[in-house]
């Protein structure tokens, strides 16, 4: 049974501590994804201030309930270990824990003698700066997870910006596709795979709200009825946006994220041959998606499918060859990794080619995140991302309110896109998306929050 929230917390100030929020995730995504370090500076400064005036100035009892430990302890666990690659450790402990790293630095002992202690981090300062990223994306789904319970009448208001500013961004891109010149859908991004991870992860709200709307049993003013066809509008625009950046694991997980809306939305509380029609009636929906919404230019893209990866104007390899040279120093920082945020650093010892170019990034989230957190920060963070999946389908299957079912659909189907999307690509190295993964997560955090009142937006 969920929790009854307060009701007298003022919705002005929700509003506005929303719109600020809204304002700061904004500014990250026009701001090319947040990824200038001096946008996103400005982005976790602002954060920190919103937190520190909503905490200083709400009453406690006007507070969202605390959070069960499942939610609480993976963001503490992860940023404390993150911070421990950052303690410089005696060179003893530093063979037990990370031979790689100690052996390195053995090696500069000419250089550098009588070095007695250092960090796990072969590039402390960019872990550093990692650090900070994760709190400033920790404080996002705290203020998600605290304006969702502000909200909680309108559950819908808490997922509205995401949209907005994801549909202008889809306007920006759409407007640049050149079909004659070449030019694909990117946005303010530079990667429009990045572009097209942004849009997939607001996609499933865009498409779940009109239809939770239509499902409801009770009446629905006009009010609704316009924001429901303004929303289907926005819907569109986000999917020709994803279509025109021609991002080949954007269209497929954008699609694969509408299955399971799909099959959620018409077989959650069905039988199970109800659920197996509704399965297949989604998969008949995606099909025929997938053949009749792609342009030559992405079909082609397909066919073309080689792995490949640009690394320079002139120049690519490909990913499957990336991926084993990280793989080689994932086994020789299998523990503690080498640093989150040290990749760059750490690689140029394992590739095999192109040494004159810098690669900072492995194209696949997962391994990344392996070789930088070694096995048990990867394992922290792996299990955070478990906890918000079975959330969110706990839920589907077990909540009587309509409102909130659709809501936790559109949860889980942007989740499984940006999972499947993070096997060829570095989205969660975006600031502006991995903010609004941790936005997604904040709402799934709340939907043990029960609702007084009728479906309202």
């Amino acid at each position: 049974m969920g929790i009854k929230p307060v009701t007298n917390v003022p919705s002005g100030s929700s509003a506005g501590y929303l719109a600020a929020l809204s304002l700061i995730f904004a500014y990250a995504v026009f701001q090319s994804g947040g990824m200038l370090d001096t946008d996103w500076d400005r982005c976790m400064v602002s954060l920190g201030l919103l937190a520190m005036v909503y905490f200083r100035f709400t009453n406690k009892d006007d507070l969202a309930p605390p959070a069960q430990w499942w939610f609480r302890w993976p963001p503490l666990l992860l940023l404390g270990f993150i911070g421990l690659q950052l303690v410089p450790l005696p060179m003893w402990l530093l063979r037990v824990v990370s031979p790689a790293r100690a052996g390195l630095l053995q090696s500069l002992g000419q250089v550098l003698p009588g070095m007695a202690s250092a960090p796990i981090s072969v590039f402390p300062s960019a872990t550093l700066a990692h650090f900070l990223r994760a709190g400033a994306y920790t404080v996002v789904f705290v203020m998600a997870r605290e304006l969702a319970w502000r909200t909680i009448g309108r559950r819908w208001l808490i997922v509205a910006p995401i949209v907005i500013i994801a549909g202008a961004e889809a306007v920006f891109g759409v407007l640049q596709y050149d079909s004659s010149t070449a030019s694909v859908a990117h946005g303010t991004y530079v990667n429009r795979n990045q572009f097209a991870g942004l849009l997939e992860l607001s996609l499933p709200f865009a498409v779940a709200y009109p239809i939770a709307t239509m499902m409801a049993r009770r009446h629905r003013p006009f009010r609704l009825a316009v924001l429901a066809a303004m929303s289907v509008a926005l819907a569109a625009l986000i999917l020709l946006g994803i279509i025109l950046s021609l991002s080949r694991m954007g269209f497929a997980a954008s699609l694969s994220s509408l299955f399971v809306l799909g099959c959620l939305t018409l077989g959650a509380r069905a039988s199970a041959s109800r659920r197996l029609a509704a399965g297949a009636a989604a998969a008949a929906a995606v099909i025929a998606a997938s053949v009749y919404l792609a342009p030559d230019p992405l079909i082609n893209r397909f066919a073309e499918i080689r792995g490949t990866t640009e690394i320079a104007d002139s120049t690519s390899i490909t990913r499957p060859r990336l991926w084993k040279d990280a793989w080689s120093l994932v086994t020789d920082y299998p523990i503690v990794g080498c640093g989150l945020g040290a990749f760059g650093q750490a690689f140029p010892k394992y590739r095999t080619f192109l040494p004159q170019l810098a690669v900072d990034f492995v194209q696949n989230d997962y391994l990344q995140f392996l070789a930088e957190l070694g096995g048990i920060g990867f394992g922290i963070a792996a299990f955070g991302m478990i906890v918000v999946v079975l959330s969110a389908a706990r839920a589907i299957f077990r909540s009587a309110d309509s409102s909130k079912r659709h809501l936790a659909i559109a949860c889980l189907a942007a989740l499984a896109a940006i999972l499947i999307h993070s096997f060829t690509d570095y989205n969660l190295y975006i600031p502006a998306n991995a903010m609004l993964l941790a936005w997604i997560a904040g709402v799934v955090a709340s939907l043990n929050f029960s609702s007084r009142g009728s479906f309202r937006t």
